[in-house]
This record gives structure tokens, sequence and C-alpha cells, in this order.
């Protein structure tokens, strides 16, 4: 049986290292955030530089839309639901850091954070697709199949 162009590209996804010029605006960013954490005393410093990051990587991406050409979205309000699995990773994120003491705690927050998400969509490209997921895609191939005819 002949493997698809997705079965392919999952095998062999993963990021590659990053280049200087590439890795120079993530280093501003973070420095920007660190910045914006000791102009006062913080509660939860680790929690704060989190927060703010997200906050960051929200407006840059309303921005991005915006020079395309896009409407100005903003998002809804989540459910409980959608908002429960993200609530406990921060926790069990947060439960990593106080398992010792740290000299960064909120770098180590924030770095913890972005390694679950990568390592979390890595694994999502790696296992294998299942029925379901592959009769999904034969079908949207046999629609667009059909729209190209029309």
């Amino acid at each position: 049986m002949a493997k698809t162009k997705a079965m392919k590209a999952m095998k062999a996804w993963a990021l590659k290292p990053f280049s200087a010029k590439e890795k120079a605006p993530w280093k501003a960013a973070v420095q920007s955030v660190r910045k914006e954490l000791k102009v006062r005393k913080r509660e939860h410093p680790a929690l704060f530089m989190l927060g703010a990051t997200g906050k960051h990587l929200y407006e840059a991406v309303q921005e991005e839309y915006k020079k395309a050409g896009k409407k100005n979205w903003t998002l809804k309000k989540f459910t409980k639901k959608e908002s429960a699995p993200w609530k406990a990773a921060v926790a069990s994120a947060k439960k990593l850091l106080h398992k010792k003491s740290r000299v960064h705690p909120a770098l180590f927050m924030l770095s913890v954070v972005g390694k679950e998400l990568y390592d979390a969509t890595q694994a999502l490209y790696t296992q294998k697709p299942t029925r379901t997921t592959m009769k999904a895609m034969k079908a949207m191939k046999a629609m667009k199949a059909m729209k190209a005819m029309k």
C-alpha cells in the first residue's frame, strides 16, 4: 500500500534549529517581558511572565491579521470545558517549578510551557492517523475534486 503525502509529512515533521537571525526577535521578546516583570514586585512572577507572553503573542497575531487586510478579530470568552485543560497544564508547570529552587523561575516556567507545547504538537504529527481521520481526508479530497470540476 502506497503511503500518502500526509503520512510521509508526519514522519518528517520536526523543528529545525533556529538561525541567529530567527532567534533574535524571540530573545528580544523575552527580554521585554523580563523588563515588564522587574518593573515592580509581583506576587507570582512566573505566572505573570507566562500571561504577559501570551498577551503579547495575541496582540502580535492580531497585528499580522490587520497587515494582511483581514478584519480585526477578537477571541470569544472560553468556556469552562475549553479552558480546563489549559488551567491543568499551567498548574502542572507550576508544580514542576516548585519542586526545587530555580535561579530564574519565570524563565523556567516559560520554557517548560514552550517545551510541552512543542512535545504535544510533535506527538500529534508522529501518531498514525485513525481510520476516521483517513476517511475524512478522503472525503475532503473528493469534495475538492467535485469543486474543481464545476
